[in-house]
């Protein structure tokens, strides 16, 4: 299914479930899914992967040091580019993504 297709909005058939196991003319299939099932498991030290202004930027842009801060404001304060920052953002944000895994329940 291309990015396009998938419902976006409540009005759009299937949202916000478009794979059912009986379709989208089944509303009682959705009835029938556990979505406990699966659980996002963080390693409970995933932020030690992170060197201190890695840390910083994570902390600060998604507000765990105070009000989210923008990536124009998070620039600004580091006196870097917008590309840099986002490039240093983004690559903290892999190491974070590594420490994730799914576990079926």
């Amino acid at each position: 299914m291309a990015w396009s297709s998938f419902p976006v909005f409540p009005t759009d058939d299937g949202w916000p479930y478009p794979d059912l196991p009986g379709g989208f003319e089944d509303p009682a299939a959705a009835d029938d899914m556990d979505l406990d099932a699966l659980e996002l498991r963080v390693d409970p030290h995933c932020f030690e992967c992170l060197d201190p202004v890695e840390y910083d930027l994570v902390a600060h842009r998604f507000g765990f040091a105070g009000p989210a801060m923008s990536m124009k404001d998070l620039a600004h304060e580091h006196g870097w580019s917008h590309t840099h920052t986002r490039e240093v953002l983004g690559g903290a944000i892999d190491k974070l993504r590594s420490r994730l895994t799914a576990d079926s329940a």
